[in-house]
């Protein structure tokens, strides 16, 4: 199996967040230290910040998303979107 293979059947989501401009660094920064966030980045217009997830399982998402993501100091809302392809 070649490392193609191995990543397409990860399951994987883009979560949009809304951050506390004050401390956007700060979040950014935690964020890509999260295991699993294979990206970060700010972005422009309603969202702040989008984090890109690769789990093998819903409940791995779960977790990162409800007592990880969300869970961050300076996190307003989150909006999680499932990557289809």
């Amino acid at each position: 199996m070649d490392v193609e293979q191995v990543t397409s059947n990860k399951l994987k989501a883009l979560v949009l967040l809304r951050v506390d401009s004050r401390i956007e660094k700060m979040v950014i920064d935690e964020i890509k230290s999260i295991k699993n966030v294979t990206e970060a980045h700010y972005i422009y217009g309603p969202y702040d910040m989008y984090a890109f997830v690769s789990v093998d399982s819903e409940d791995e998402l779960q977790d990162i998303v409800l007592n990880r993501l969300r869970n961050l100091y300076g996190v307003v809302s989150t909006l999680t979107c499932y990557i289809a392809d």
